[in-house]
């Protein structure tokens, strides 16, 4: 059986001006077309599909487009859990229409855990799928009492018959955000601890947009788009494939149809570095231009508009940074607005300069190690 784990698509994303459906239209084309070469017998869609939940028109009717072209050009089954963007009442509201084309849509927590899993027979192949939208702690502890992640557990187990899988919209474990995510805790708990989950085949997430393996087979697919100018990552799904009681998993690149330019220049350099600038994508290229200036210079946007547009660009966001105002605190002085693995990572570069990044085993090790650090009881 293959599968194929996408999530955070956020249809009706605006950056600044930009209209991003000429994007996720390219996208959604670019994942029918994979579904189909690459023979994909099940599409997870770990929420987050709209960006607010009262989408635009145009988003409802691209999304449904899609479900449409899905069932009517593949055999594809398609399982969908609401994201904390998403409201889980429209998402379900259709799900009578859309059972008979293979799409089953979970959009709001159940008080029966059965409700939440679903066999799936496929190629001679079963596997068995819990999948749990976006909750907030009172659907989970209706009377304000006891513990979440003891109510969670619930939910997730269930006796093995096939390879289980895990669909979840939500934060776990030791993950690296991209700075676009809304991040929402689980009644006190930074993320769910990746033991109560280990015991699944794959853990399909959703959440966070930067594509990455968090523990065993855990793993966020990211977001098929740059949310912002920061997001510099690259963008993929990835595929499962299912064999009797063997799981492998492979990563397939997304292409992006617009290519996001950000360019960090001062007032005597600004045209090298924009000349230098290249793209081939698609949709005309974006750029995001940082200057640095000892003071404000008349008609400069302009002359920096006229230079992007002569090489097929369009300038979408200028950010002027004067040397005479208060000055961005030192790096070392911004340690706590950090993650704790982007703090191991700095100290990486100081204590070995010529090494070009971590060794993943490292990495690992100190994600195992902050993994147990927040599960260890509390020592008063």
């Amino acid at each position: 059986m293959r599968i194929l784990h996408t999530s955070d698509w956020h249809l009706g994303k605006r950056l600044f001006k930009l209209d991003r459906s000429p994007e996720h239209a390219h996208f959604l084309n670019w994942l029918i077309n994979t579904i189909i070469e690459r023979k994909i017998d099940l599409l997870l869609v770990a929420g987050d599909i709209f960006d607010t939940p009262t989408p635009p028109h145009q988003s409802l009717e691209m999304f449904y487009n899609f479900l449409h072209r899905l069932s009517e050009e593949t055999k594809t089954q398609t399982l969908i859990i609401a994201g904390n963007h998403d409201s889980g009442l429209l998402l379900e509201a259709p799900s009578k229409l859309l059972n008979s084309h293979r799409v089953k849509v979970w959009g709001k927590l159940s008080q029966d855990p059965k409700d939440h899993w679903v066999k799936i027979e496929s190629n001679g192949e079963t596997i068995e799928l819990c999948a749990i939208p976006f909750f907030r702690s009172y659907e989970l502890l209706p009377n304000g009492e006891g513990s979440a992640l003891e109510v969670l557990q619930k939910y997730l187990l269930r006796e093995r018959t096939a390879p289980q899988i895990l669909m979840l919209h939500h934060l776990a474990g030791v993950f690296e955000e991209s700075g676009t995510e809304q991040l929402i805790t689980l009644s006190g708990v930074d993320s769910i601890p990746t033991e109560l989950i280990k015991q699944f085949d794959y853990v399909a997430l959703g959440h966070i947009h930067k594509a990455q393996k968090i523990a065993g087979n855990t793993y966020y697919s990211g977001s098929p788009l740059p949310m912002r100018f920061s997001e510099t990552h690259e963008k993929s799904v990835r595929e499962i494939l299912i064999t009797g009681e063997k799981v492998e998993i492979d990563k397939i690149v997304i292409p992006l149809a617009r290519d996001l330019h950000v360019i960090k220049a001062n007032q005597t350099n600004w045209k090298d570095k924009l000349d230098a600038i290249e793209s081939n994508s698609p949709l005309i290229a974006m750029v995001e231009v940082q200057l640095t200036l000892e003071a404000p210079i008349v008609g400069i946007v302009s002359d920096i508009k006229d230079c992007i547009s002569q090489k097929g660009m369009e300038l979408l966001s200028y950010m002027p940074i004067y040397t005479g105002m208060e000055k961005r605190e030192a790096r070392h002085e911004k340690l706590f607005e950090l993650s704790p693995l982007d703090v191991f990572k700095e100290f990486y570069k100081f204590k070995y300069p010529n090494a070009s990044e971590i060794p993943e085993e490292l990495k690992d090790d100190f994600k195992d190690l902050i993994q147990k650090v927040k599960n260890a009881p509390n020592q008063t």
